[in-house]
């Protein structure tokens, strides 16, 4: 996926217009850029959902200006089908215009499309083999809030880290869904958002717990799984923890971008 026109091109407008909405008509702020892993394999990024471009708000606080050296290293972000390629079986204007633009547009941004109709445990293996050589972005809620408060965990991404066993790293973001939450159909401007990246976690006391039998037991423990990384993910908000280590490039303080 990475590499080609139309990859260069695809790359330039989502970061020339990333920088545009993120950088200059809003404020971010980004926190613990100290705890990104050096490496570029079994990298799972789980954030809290809060609109349709927190992948894109994630990726520019975290990883520009070194994607614009190094694109090979743009995350993979699991994304839902009908959001970012349309619904397949829709002839709406909007799904056809989002078919196309899944294909020639996302798709080169490594963009994976998720079919939560088909139950994301079907696709667990797809993502396991996404995972083995790249660093993707999870939303362990599944979808994007309606209340601003942080969901229940889905058992699909619980399953994803017991059977990938990945680098875990929790994400919590704030102020993108006042730039376009669910619902708003223009960004807005002028907000300020936030992106507070934690340590990666120790989840090997859960991990190693047997694994049940019964499906429905299957189902609760990897949505404990889910639970237990969206725990941390909720004390990450600056609401909880009033201070958060800054980028060592920043010593002292935050950094603003």
């Amino acid at each position: 996926m990475v590499g080609g026109i139309g990859f260069s091109l695809a790359f330039s407008a989502a970061t020339a217009g990333s920088i545009l909405l993120f950088r200059m008509l809003n404020r971010t702020r980004v926190h613990g850029l100290r705890n990104i892993p050096s490496r570029h394999d079994n990298v799972l990024y789980c954030l809290n959902h809060n609109s349709i471009l927190d992948n894109f708000a994630f990726e520019v606080a975290a990883y520009i200006p070194k994607l614009l050296f190094r694109p090979r290293y743009l995350p993979i972000s699991l994304a839902d089908r009908k959001n970012f390629f349309g619904d397949p079986d829709s002839r709406k204007f909007k799904d056809q215009v989002l078919r196309l633009l899944g294909r020639h547009f996302f798709r080169h941004l490594k963009a994976y499309p998720v079919d939560r109709r088909s139950g994301d445990l079907e696709q667990v293996d797809q993502w396991i083999e996404l995972l083995k050589e790249n660093i993707v972005i999870v939303f362990p809620e599944g979808t994007r809030t309606r209340t601003g408060e942080i969901g229940p965990g889905k058992p699909g991404v619980g399953k994803l880290i017991h059977d990938a066993r990945p680098t875990v790293i929790p994400v919590h973001m704030t102020g993108t869904g006042e730039v376009l939450g669910v619902g708003m159909r223009i960004p807005d401007v002028f907000k300020t958002i936030e992106v507070f990246i934690g340590e990666p976690m120790d989840l090997q006391p859960l991990l190693a717990r047997p694994l049940p039998q019964e499906r429905k037991e299957q189902l609760a423990f990897y949505a404990e799984i889910s639970d237990a990384v969206l725990d941390v993910i909720r004390d990450l908000n600056p609401a909880s923890r009033k201070e958060f280590s800054a980028s060592p490039r920043y010593p002292g303080r935050n950094r603003s971008i």
